[in-house]
């Protein structure tokens, strides 16, 4: 990190005392005195932050090894007002200071910010572009915003019916952009309610469905952001988008055929329940949620990979509540074989169960709190010792090795179990000065009963989902959100603190509140997204809305379907679905499935030998990696001639060539061809084909037609979900 030969000497030395929690008041003035002076000051107050969490903090990754990347920082005019306008919430003078500094510098905008350039509270941002509009509603007018010293805001939108102007959406007056934060949750037995509805804002959202809601609030939005939404998309594309969402791989030709050719209007809502009840779809969450859990690769012994799927299985088949599922999760106790639950925190009890601590309030909590477990986080409410008050809930729990028989062979095994030990008064830990400290367990605001005859985690798991607006509802709600529209209302989706602002408040507020009175349904909450209008949308763009781009920067709006590579385990089981080469494996399939499956996206995992057990996949779903992944085995048993292969019997079948290729697109990309391309591969075919006959002529045709279904398995159409 350079200083500039001695020219920013002060402002290193102040930034060394702003992390190491020792800056006093009239260092904290001229903390920002100087942040603020230059862009060199900016930029150095940047990269020290930057390095200081990649040394002390060792959460530069997230809950999949993802890096944050670096905000951008754009020059910001100094103004003496900016630091009384932070020092509102009662916190310590310095830090209020320095977490205005944080904020001014990273995000580019503070509150003293907005009200010092945008000081009507009716105004509404709209960021993503280079030139930035500002919205009067009062008056219906736009106003552009160059390059000019103001910064860009993440658009928040939080749209209230207005009874007196029927058809009229205002804006709430947001003047402080702060989102809203669930209230504390209170002690008491956790209770889950299995109908009604979360109270409304006003008669009229009362009335209105959560799916209704969903498209008042996304359509809103468009309007006040002045795009026009993508069309809805055909039912080739949706459907395939619907399958890969809900049951982890594309639909098969045979069902994409029936699905095109069904007249029903309402055939879209009768096929999501008709995946919602598809052996596939618990599958398919299996995956997600054990990868989530444990990762993809088992980087602890003590941890029993297919009991923990197991578990998730039956839960998943039988739609327990999710309040219901992350209770035994947090709570679970007990051999490790027989209670699948306890997986989860035998993957993580390492380092103090700093570990335990970390994945669950992200998992969760839909908090990254692991910054705090060093010092406090400029960025994050959280506190040090906060971090630790959690912590304590684990620091009960270890890990107990025996030696038992086995029932069924009579042989001696290792049995792991999961158990909780006496634990009463604080658990001690370090700050940043090397001076010990004490905390007791306490979640959420909510202090827990040290007594050696509590069970914290029992405590924990029964405190985090109770409420209307629990913290585990939001997060779930925020995370399915962005597992079908590939980006959530807060960004990351596991970093929900008061930090982060939320794109649609109302909506997340809305959609937490009726999933928690749908007694935490998951098939419910998936009913609802999918049934919705924004998740009906193309993912093709024009003119009109081609600024709604998160992947630039910009706020989602979800006026259409964003592209996602497929995961590596939807690759696996669409390449499947594809060429039915599970279907040619007869009874063998069954038995050999599970390791071949798992050989293969092993390749593709790594681990990092991190405190949090971060992994990542070095799958990325580009072309050339796509490419060389179908040359494998996998990819050479599916095309090949040998046994009853899908394409094998499409060979040999006395199909025409044109519905010979027909099927090949409907296997591989779940539509029709057009006329053009139907005329196209025809004429490649017969060229193919009678420049390797040779004197065999079908044997020509089915190589021909061989390269063309590799070309249709190795296209980025494939291996996309649009």
């Amino acid at each position: 990190m350079s200083s500039g030969n001695g020219q920013y000497s002060e402002l290193t030395e102040l930034l060394e005392a702003l992390c190491d929690d020792r800056l006093s008041p009239a260092q904290t003035v001229r903390l920002e005195q100087l942040v603020l002076a230059d862009d060199g000051a900016r930029r150095l107050y940047i990269e020290y932050i930057d390095l200081h969490g990649t040394l002390h903090w060792d959460t530069a990754q997230g809950s999949a090894g993802e890096t944050i990347p670096a905000a951008v920082v754009t020059p910001v005019a100094a103004t003496p007002s900016l630091v009384p306008a932070k020092m509102n919430a009662g916190r310590n003078r310095w830090y209020a200071a320095s977490a205005a500094i944080a904020m001014l510098v990273v995000i580019g905008l503070g509150a003293a910010i907005q009200q010092r350039f945008f000081p009507a509270n009716n105004n509404l941002h709209v960021a993503g572009n280079s030139d930035s509009s500002i919205f009067d509603v009062s008056k219906g007018t736009s106003t552009t915003i160059g390059q000019d010293g103001n910064s860009e805001e993440p658009l928040v939108i939080d749209i209230l019916e207005d009874t007196d102007k029927p058809g009229h959406l205002p804006v709430v007056p947001r003047p402080d952009r702060t989102p809203t934060v669930s209230p504390i949750i209170a002690p008491g037995p956790p209770q889950v309610a299995t109908n009604g509805t979360s109270p409304p804002n006003d008669a009229r959202v009362q009335l209105a469905s959560p799916v209704e809601f969903i498209d008042e609030q996304i359509t809103a939005g468009w309007t006040l952001a002045g795009i026009d939404s993508s069309p809805q998309a055909n039912d080739s594309e949706w459907v395939r988008r619907v399958y890969l969402d809900v049951t982890g791989r594309i639909p098969s030709a045979d069902a994409v055929d029936r699905f095109l050719k069904d007249k029903r209007p309402d055939k879209r809502t009768l096929l999501i329940e008709q995946l919602l009840d598809d052996s596939a779809y618990v599958a398919n969450w299996t995956t997600i949620w054990t990868n989530l859990l444990i990762g993809r690769a088992d980087v602890s012994e003590n941890v029993n990979r297919p009991s923990l799927q197991r578990f998730l299985r039956r839960s998943f088949a039988r739609n327990r509540p999710w309040s219901e599922v992350v209770y035994d999760l947090v709570s679970a106790e007990g051999d490790n074989e027989e209670n699948g639950a306890t997986n989860f925190l035998l993957a993580h009890l390492n380092n103090e169960a700093v570990p335990a601590t970390a994945v669950t309030a992200r998992l969760f909590l839909g908090m990254q709190v692991q910054c705090t477990q060093c010092h406090r986080h400029p960025f994050n409410d959280w506190k040090q010792s906060q971090f630790w008050e959690l912590n304590s809930c684990f620091q009960q729990t270890e890990v107990v090795h025996q030696r038992v028989v086995d029932p069924k062979t009579g042989r001696a095994k290792r049995a792991t179990q999961l158990v909780s030990k006496p634990l009463a008064g604080p658990i001690f830990y370090e700050n940043r000065q090397q001076v010990m400290r004490t905390a007791l367990p306490k979640v959420l605001g909510v202090s827990i009963d040290p007594g050696s005859e509590t069970n914290r985690r029992q405590e924990l798991a029964r405190l985090v989902v109770e409420g209307s607006q629990s913290q585990v509802a939001r997060a779930m709600v925020n995370r399915m959100w962005q597992h079908f529209f590939g980006h959530a209302f807060t960004r990351p989706v596991d970093d929900m603190g008061p930090h982060s602002p939320v794109t649609h408040p109302a909506l997340l507020d809305r959609l937490t509140g009726d999933f928690v009175a749908s007694g935490y349904d998951v098939k419910q909450l998936i009913r609802w997204i999918c049934n919705s209008q924004p998740y009906q949308l193309s993912s093709q763009y024009g003119e009109t809305n081609i600024a709604d781009d998160p992947a630039a920067g910009a706020t989602p709006l979800f006026s259409r379907m964003y592209v996602k590579s497929m995961t590596v385990e939807q690759l696996y089981d669409s390449m499947l679905a594809a060429t039915r080469l599970d279907e040619s494996r007869g009874n063998r399939w069954d038995e050999t499935e599970q390791q071949r499956r798992q050989e293969w996206l092993l390749q593709f995992v790594v681990t990092y030998d991190t405190e949090e057990n971060d992994e990542t996949t070095t799958f990325d779903g580009t072309l050339p990696q796509a490419l060389m992944m179908m040359n494998g085995q996998l990819v050479q048993q599916a095309l090949s001639a040998e046994g009853d292969t899908y394409l094998k019997r499409i060979v040999t079948s006395r199909d025409s060539e044109t519905d010979k290729i027909r099927k090949l697109f409907l296997a591989a990309l779940s539509r029709y061809p057009t006329a053009k391309e139907v005329g196209t591969f025809r004429k490649l075919l017969r060229e193919q084909t009678a420049a390797r006959s040779g004197g065999n002529r079908q044997q020509a045709q089915a190589e021909a037609l061989q390269d063309l279904f590799w070309a249709f398995l190795n296209s980025s159409e494939f291996i996309l979900v649009h």
